[in-house]
């Protein structure tokens, strides 16, 4: 359990480190032209920003004591996270409608990646409630939002290949369900006794 623990709490901090952004160009500069921007801003990274900071909530007493207030928290987490991604979806395809020709087919393909990124955060979420014990479930809400966080950093890489501080929580999220899922093998109950 301690190199999940590890693992996802290296996660949880490369997801927080997405506040980077606010000083990676061109998106700085960007900010400091006007204030309405910041509010565009806020909400489409803020949310990571904040997600960051409850993925820290986890901790081996609250799992192994199935506390449900964390429960409550990483499935509020998850919902948003993937509302937030559907958010996201819209500005994509604002930003890639502004590539002209190519835009129509560039469209469509990315609308099959979403099936992927948009469909594993929605199993993921289904996953969480399947789970008996709460500290399982909490986990699985917390490894949605993980993955969530991955795939919007991972796809504004590819669109945007200038925000190198996205790096931090493509692989934080991805970590944080790693680290996810080692907790809770380790938490599941063995299904042989040793002889």
């Amino acid at each position: 359990m301690k190199i999940g623990f590890f693992l996802y709490r290296l996660g949880a901090l490369g997801v927080l480190l997405t506040t980077g952004i606010l000083w990676n160009e061109p998106l700085a500069s960007d900010l400091k032209q006007g204030s309405s921007n910041w509010l565009t801003v806020l909400v489409l990274f803020g949310f990571a920003i904040a997600a960051g900071c409850l993925m820290f909530l986890l901790n081996t007493r609250s799992v192994e004591k199935n506390n449900s207030t964390l429960m409550y928290v990483s499935h509020g987490l998850a919902l948003l996270s993937i509302i937030w991604l559907l958010l996201w979806c819209f500005v994509w395809l604002a930003i890639i409608s502004a590539k002209g020709e190519s835009a129509e087919m560039f469209i469509k393909h990315i609308a099959d990646i979403h099936l992927f990124g948009v469909g594993f955060s929605m199993a993921g979420y289904a996953a969480g409630w399947l789970a008996p014990q709460l500290g399982i479930r909490s986990i699985r809400f917390f490894m949605t939002a993980g993955w969530a966080v991955s795939y919007m950093a991972w796809l504004n890489l590819f669109l945007q290949p200038s925000l190198q501080w996205l790096w931090a929580p493509a692989i934080g999220g991805l970590l944080v369900v790693l680290g996810g899922f080692l907790i809770a093998r380790s938490l599941k109950p063995k299904v042989e006794t040793p002889a």
